[in-house]
């Protein structure tokens, strides 16, 4: 199949209460058109997907592990590095979303799996098609760690039941909650998004406490970064640190995804994406900081439990540590919400960008399928199918097929933020030789090109060494996950490159115009809030 026959599938005709169909040349083996995807999410429903559906068990249960590694100086660090990619990737996101439309594309263009049609478009048709496969992996991936994860935290109740049956029990509900359709899904990510960002909160405040003595009688302060140090002897366990942080930190661009089916795009996808900077302060900084403080890295329930009970929870350990024992099983209970909803958001995305790359040609048009109820049903049910890989904890360790999934997550993440990075610093080459002026963007990014060759600089580095301390001594579970998804993704660029013959689009030849004559204005009425969920708003 030649480049040239691979048609850009966008939707430049969206109004607040329609999406129209999308159909796709038949030369591609596209679908007819068929039902859209449901603009049901609404302005709470996205902020709670923005700020809490994609803290998951990295938060919760990773960052024990990575402070093990690391130390709580190098847990910082680890976190700091990330967060700061994926600040700029989110405003980098934010910036082309806003190129092509004199508005945020997400807003007025929204399309599902938005960041494969960028990579496409000012990258190649290879490139692009090498980033949504990826993105999807990534996601199938991550919702099968999750339910990998979810037996390891249950046992701490009972180990009557085997793992595989609280595997599939949970991935039976979490695939029916997306059956439903977009609102169930968005009504309970809100719910469960709320109770974990509370779960912070009150972590991060409770945490603070105990430091200062105030709880549990005994002061820490920064007691544990002199002894036994603020760093491990091994220096470059800081690498799998940020591998891990990755994971935790993956899924603050899927508000791009959420746009399709937003029924406010323009107002809410903005309010949603503005302070992605405080979020990763408070929830993510905020957090590990906390557990550095008041836990050392040698604490012998983060190095002899692994991934096997709540107790490598530092949520859990903190708690214990102010004498707070009694409330081992309210988070317990609150991990498990957490799980769950990371799980729901996964399976959620992957579907969504399979969908998306069906529409565009690069998967079975079978995947295209939408059903009545707004739910692109083959494309749900494959996602779903990958997530079988849990079972697997009948044969492996479920902490090592845990530890194994987590780190390709991660290290996928690296692929699709230098990916984006990449696609953003391409689209703001071709304005500059196209001749345009930056006074068009209704939006401007800073930094560039600066920022941009860091990310896509820091992405590619972190990605290759994050695997290195698995060399000597070596360690399997370490080196295939942590290499396995770069070289199938390298491999399938190269396939991708020779199945479509494509070519970098040059520069002075990227579409920086489709869609922006076609556009429909979309009015927006400012909707009278409450003074808290202006003060939520404001937060979130």
């Amino acid at each position: 199949m030649d480049a040239d026959k691979l048609s850009y599938v966008e939707d430049a005709s969206l109004s607040h209460h329609k999406q129209d169909s999308i159909s796709i040349s038949s030369e591609t083996g596209g679908v007819q058109p068929n039902a859209p995807l449901k603009r049901q999410l609404k302005s709470r429903h996205i902020i709670m997907i923005s700020v809490g559906g994609v803290i998951g068990q990295g938060l919760f249960l990773s960052s024990g592990g990575a402070l093990a590694a690391a130390g709580p100086a190098g847990l910082l660090i680890a976190y700091f590095i990330v967060g700061f990619i994926v600040f700029w990737v989110t405003f980098a996101l934010g910036e082309y979303d806003v190129d092509l439309c004199l508005c945020e594309m997400a807003a007025y263009m929204p399309v599902s799996g938005s960041f494969t049609i960028y990579c496409r478009r000012f990258v190649d048709d290879s490139f692009g098609a090498m980033v949504g496969y990826n993105y999807v992996a990534t996601w199938c991936l991550i919702t099968a760690a999750e339910f990998v994860a979810i037996p390891l935290v249950l046992n701490y109740w009972t180990t009557v039941v085997p793992s595989w049956a609280w595997s599939l029990i949970c991935l039976v509900i979490v695939f029916s909650i997306n059956l439903y359709g977009i609102r169930g899904f968005g009504e309970v990510e809100y719910v469960l998004s709320l109770i974990k960002i509370l779960a912070v909160i009150v972590y991060i405040i409770v945490g603070i406490f105990i430091s200062a003595g105030v709880i549990g009688g005994e002061k820490y302060g920064f007691k544990y970064w002199n002894d036994p140090g603020a760093f491990t002897p091994n220096k470059a366990h800081i690498l799998n640190a940020i591998v891990l942080a990755s994971l935790t930190m993956q899924g603050t661009e899927i508000v791009g995804v959420t746009a399709a089916e937003a029924d406010n795009p323009a107002k809410n996808i903005p309010k949603a994406i503005r302070n992605v900077f405080w979020r990763i302060v408070v929830f993510y900084l905020g957090s590990v900081f906390i557990a550095g403080m008041i836990l050392p890295y040698n604490d012998p329930n983060l190095l002899t439990s692994g991934a096997k009970s709540v107790s490598i929870s530092p949520f859990t350990l903190v708690f214990k540590k102010g004498g707070l024992d009694a409330l081992a099983h309210v988070i317990n209970g609150v991990i498990l919400c957490t799980i769950l909803s990371c799980a729901n958001s996964g399976l959620y995305v992957s579907s969504r960008t399979l969908h998306a790359l069906a529409l565009e040609g690069l998967t079975h048009k079978r995947l295209a399928y939408v059903n009545s109820r707004g739910v692109p049903l083959y494309a749900l049910c494959a996602s779903a199918a990958v997530s079988l890989i849990s079972f697997l904890t009948t044969f492996i360790p479920g902490n090592a097929l845990f530890l194994c999934l987590s780190t390709i997550s991660g290290v996928a993440g690296f692929i699709t933020w230098g990916s984006i990075s990449f696609a953003r610093y391409r689209m703001r080459r071709a304005f500059i030789v196209q001749g345009r002026s930056l006074s068009d963007l209704p939006y401007v990014a800073p930094g560039f090109p600066y920022f941009d060759i860091f990310s896509i600089f820091a992405c590619g580095v972190l990605a290759l060494l994050g695997g290195w301390s698995s060399f000597s001594p070596p360690d399997p579970i370490g080196l295939v996950g942590n290499y396995a998804g770069l070289v199938i993704a390298f491999f399938g660029f190269v396939i991708t490159k020779w199945w479509t013959k494509s070519k970098l689009v040059r520069l002075c030849d990227i579409d920086l115009d489709t869609g922006r004559s076609e556009h429909v204005a979309q009015e927006v009425e400012d909707e009278k809030e409450t003074w808290w969920r202006r003060f939520l708003s404001y937060i979130f």
